[in-house]
């Protein structure tokens, strides 16, 4: 990924290993950036080196990239509100009592979760081509097909085979090296902990009702192109917000942040402004 900001990598112990994230520019309001399933934190750089001049950016890896994933005993059932803890530990280890999520995905789940629950901490939402719904059964079909192909085959393998179905054709055609960095960046996730994710996604509760809320703004970025999160469903859940709140990019897939950079960090950064 060109860009050019060097990010300096921190490190926190979240009790079993050490997780990374980035803690970059000194705003007075700050953005926890929450990457999805089968990413790292490096999928953030093109939003960091924007919105650092105006934010603390603070970008973690979750627990299993590049580190240990969470050990989970045999009976517990893998929640998303597991990482939400992880998080909102390491938040208040740097000492940051309120902040903005921007969850791109599975991450999307995750800052819904701690939204959720964590009502005095999170100052805003945007769900980054993700949904409030949780899972049909078609859906959890689905997921436990994931599941089981990355048990078979491994991380690799289900990276090199998914990732590119998450840009859209237009991109993934001039752009095979992003999304080889995408890839690679994914690499490092455990086995263990993908499986953790998979089921962690296909457990979660809808949060549709957080769309209906006055406590705090939710905003959200969809794409007409993208596989992974239907343009339908999008479409209904945006019906819920304020026409200000959201964003829809044209001919883009999943991956909105890599595929029409400059209007999601611009988007971001005029809902921060808007609070």
């Amino acid at each position: 990924m060109q860009n050019s900001i060097n990010l300096k990598k921190h490190l926190y112990n979240y009790g079993i290993d050490e997780l990374a994230y980035f803690d970059e520019g000194k705003g007075r309001q700050t953005i926890i950036l929450i990457h999805g399933f089968g990413e790292d934190h490096s999928v953030w750089k093109n939003q960091i080196e924007f919105l650092s001049a105006h934010y603390r950016i603070i970008a973690p890896n979750l627990p299993g990239v590049h580190c240990k994933p969470l050990a989970i005993h045999h009976s517990q059932a893998p929640s998303i509100r597991m990482y939400v803890e992880i998080l909102h530990e390491l938040m208040h280890h740097l000492g940051i009592e309120q902040y903005f999520i921007v969850g791109h995905s599975m991450g999307g789940y995750i800052g819904l979760s701690f939204a959720d629950y964590y009502i005095n901490h999170v100052q805003g939402l945007l769900l980054l081509h993700s949904t409030t719904y949780e899972d049909n059964e078609a859906k959890k079909m689905s997921r436990m097909k994931v599941a089981e192909f990355i048990q078979e085959w491994g991380v690799s393998k289900y990276l090199e085979t998914a990732t590119p179905n998450l840009f859209g054709d237009a991109f993934k055609k001039t752009n095979p090296g992003t999304i080889q960095d995408v890839i690679d960046g994914g690499l490092g996730t455990s086995q263990e902990a993908m499986i953790q994710y998979v089921f962690a996604m296909r457990n979660r509760k809808a949060m549709t009702h957080l769309l209906q809320q006055s406590n705090m703004p939710v905003w959200m970025i969809v794409g007409d192109s993208d596989l992974a999160v239907t343009i339908q469903d999008s479409l209904e859940q945006i019906k819920l917000l304020p026409s200000s709140n959201s964003l829809v990019l044209e001919n883009v897939g999943h991956m909105g942040m890599f595929e029409a950079t400059d209007q999601v960090n611009e988007f971001i950064h005029q809902c921060i402004q808007s609070t």
